[in-house]
């Protein structure tokens, strides 16, 4: 049976077209390809305030799954990343079969946080960091021959290891199987006599609740709670826009010699500029983002395509 979260070995950068190990012992880094993440301006200034927010952050972007969020700070904005728990265990128990093993998972976002220039990943892909955020785009990096390997040389990794409860169970033996239900059986045990004291808990927990409104200065009233909402909700809409221009860049289908040369987000609009062997080659490529955006304005020049879409 596999043994996976044992030791600390080799640092690997890991996609979906990573091949299969059938033997090693590595720690993964994740690409941005298994997981989502913003960066967002809260009403609140603690990490823990602000990872109460973030399911709602993400409401109707997701697709369907069972998703967890870990959540940084980012100057006075947070960084929320979403992820599947289950999604990411069994990619990994099908690329690491037999004697091979994985000690610990990790996210590009934490680890190439550092990141100043492009940083190529193979032939095709490399990763760029837009705004604080790292990204996997589909294009050669031009002003550098870093690669993702050399990055990560001597890489001292964070301690921001990602929890994967399932795929943690599935590797377990039949001696820790019974011993983990022995501990079930405790704990259950345990809460049919927190039961018990059920009532002056809950008295205990109304007085927490209002100290942690007066703490945090939380809202009273349904008008500042709709504030907060209609500041979330424009919020929301701004990133989601954002990150499906950014998309549709990225799923643009590049010839030999094509590559994306920059993409530059804001609030107001965000702009690419695409290296293009031909005038027939900027018309449909115009095309293929149109489909996906709607384009401000375009200027080719010195088969340079400069693509501008309103955010």
């Amino acid at each position: 049976m596999t043994k996976i979260f044992k030791s600390k070995t080799k640092i690997l950068y890991f996609t979906q077209n990573s091949p299969i190990h059938e033997i090693g012992d590595y720690n993964l880094i994740l690409s941005p390809m298994f997981y989502w993440v913003k960066k967002v301006d809260l009403p609140v200034k603690k990490i823990s305030a602000a990872k109460k927010l973030a399911e709602s952050i993400y409401e109707g972007s997701l697709p369907e799954g069972d998703f967890a969020y870990e959540v940084s700070k980012a100057g006075d904005e947070f960084i929320i990343i979403a992820y599947d728990k289950e999604k990411i265990s069994n990619e990994i128990a099908q690329k690491f079969t037999k004697n091979a093993k994985v000690s610990a998972v990790y996210f590009a976002q934490n680890e190439f946080a550092d990141l100043k220039e492009c940083c190529g990943i193979d032939k095709v892909s490399s990763l760029v960091n837009l705004d604080g955020l790292i990204m996997q785009v589909p294009r050669l990096c031009t002003e550098s021959k870093q690669e993702v390997s050399d990055y990560l040389k001597g890489k001292k990794l964070s301690n921001k290891k990602i929890s994967l409860g399932s795929l943690e169970s599935s590797v377990i033996s039949k001696k820790e199987l019974y011993a983990l239900a022995a501990g079930i059986l405790f704990l259950f045990s345990s809460f049919v006599l927190d039961w018990v004291n059920y009532q002056s808990a809950t008295t205990a927990l109304d007085e927490r609740r209002s100290e942690i409104i007066s703490t945090y200065k939380l809202p009273q009233t349904s008008i500042q709670l709709n504030s907060i909402k209609k500041s979330l909700t424009k919020t929301f809409k701004t990133q989601k826009k954002i990150r499906d221009e950014v998309y549709a860049f990225n799923t643009i289908s590049l010839q030999k010699g094509e590559f994306i040369e920059s993409i530059n987000a804001s609030k107001k609009e965000t702009v690419v500029i695409i290296k293009v062997e031909s005038n027939a080659r900027e018309a449909k490529i115009k095309s293929q983002v149109s489909k996906s955006v709607k384009i401000k304005s375009s200027e080719f020049n010195d088969g340079f395509l400069t693509l501008r879409v309103a955010s």
